[in-house]
């Protein structure tokens, strides 16, 4: 926690006027906030702790800047304290009109009540209704900010013999050291949900599927060495997810997960895998399609047009030669002709380049706003047995 963040913290809790049990409430959860781990979203998190919105730490602190400036005036203007929650209510409500349903209840009955509903009993994860309404959050701000997430569904393996040969309590002791080992080895950013019986699902921000099968390898590695699991013979399943290429609603990032999950029960199980609608993404089809690029921010007429033919193709970009000269990070605009002379329009990013031979370079270009129409209609055209 830096001084900025220590300043702001101290500013917050002095000017809280709530009574003395939700004072207290408050008080103690802008505490966890302030923990090293959880430095990157602490102006994020404090917006989420008074009015659930869920904003980017960098917005997030230019809000909390004119909250407070906010705060100074209406006390100056009323010539007394009204009370910083009111303020922010004020804020969010009049000036930046982002609450369209503000929670003017008591703090503490209102947590209470919440958790009671959010939390699983047995395993004190958050529950299916908790992690339904975060996974909307999370598509919402991904979406916004260009941001990647994972999703990882959780099946143990062979849990209803387990239950049959030791007892049930037996399997809610295992369900309970699980639920911990997931606390312990995940970030205080990370989401843990127990789904549903013995499955789990872990939501994973700004996390790729690389970044979410090191994280399962971990899991994977702490069980394993753990006297308690090995004692049961305890394992588990998994499947992973990643928003845009394993889906862009909640549906489909589920649906795909349990899919992988289903293909690692069937491939013997103790393993993890990511979903393959993802790993189709990066595949690469031999295809010419004739396509004109043309420079962001630079557009004259026409002139900077560039016509050429593609190398290859795939869910997740292309690739191209041309005599042009680009910078990998310039944003081109992609003009993409179909064998049925239909044309995609879309924006890409150019992620890498190399050359091709004396006169011409090779570029990837990675689409940045394909919509999912254009990526239905991509992969009705791509079909997947003639990868590369």
């Amino acid at each position: 926690m830096n001084e900025e963040q220590r300043k702001i913290k101290g500013t917050i809790i002095t000017r809280l006027s709530e009574d003395e049990v939700n004072s207290q409430y408050l008080i103690e959860q802008i505490e966890k906030i302030s923990a090293p781990e959880l430095a990157g979203y602490f102006y994020s998190n404090l917006i989420d702790l008074f009015v659930h919105l869920s904003i980017e730490e960098e917005e997030a602190k230019q809000h909390w800047e004119s909250i407070l400036n906010h705060y100074d005036q209406i006390c100056k203007t009323l010539e007394r304290n009204v009370g910083l929650r009111l303020a922010i209510f004020d804020y969010f409500i009049n000036l930046n009109k982002s609450l369209e349903n503000p929670l003017l209840v008591e703090v503490r009955l209102f947590k209470e009540a919440e958790q009671l509903a959010m939390y699983d009993f047995l395993t004190g994860l958050y529950n299916r209704r908790y992690f339904d309404t975060y996974l909307a959050k999370e598509i919402r701000r991904a979406a916004r900010y260009d941001k990647d997430f994972s999703i990882f569904l959780i099946d143990l393996d062979d849990f209803k013999k387990l239950n049959d040969t030791f007892g049930h309590l037996v399997g809610d002791e295992v369900l309970k050291k699980l639920a911990a080992v997931l606390k312990h080895m995940s970030r205080g950013e990370d989401i843990i949900c127990r789904f549903g019986g013995e499955e789990f699902v872990i939501i994973l921000p700004e996390t790729t599927a690389p970044g979410a099968l090191i994280y399962a390898d971990r899991i994977t590695a702490e069980i394993r060495k753990d006297a308690f699991f090995q004692q049961y013979k305890v394992t588990f399943s998994g499947g992973i997810a990643t928003y845009q290429q394993g889906g862009r609603s909640a549906l489909q990032l589920i649906e795909n997960a349990d899919k992988a999950l289903y293909d690692a029960k069937v491939a013997g199980k103790d393993r993890v895998i990511v979903s393959k609608a993802e790993n189709r993404k990066l595949f690469r089809y031999p295809k010419s399609w004739k396509i004109y690029l043309q420079p962001l921010g630079r557009q004259i007429a026409g002139v900077n047009i560039t016509p050429c033919v593609t190398q290859n193709i795939s869910l997740n970009g292309l690739s191209v030669a041309t005599g042009k000269n680009h910078a990998i990070g310039d944003k081109i605009l992609l003009t993409i002709e179909l064998p049925s002379k239909e044309k995609i329009i879309v924006v890409g990013e150019i992620i890498w380049a190399g050359k091709n031979g004396r006169t011409a370079n090779s570029y990837g270009i990675k689409y940045i706003d394909l919509s999912p129409e254009q990526l239905n209609y991509l992969e009705k055209l791509l079909p997947p047995d003639k990868l590369v």
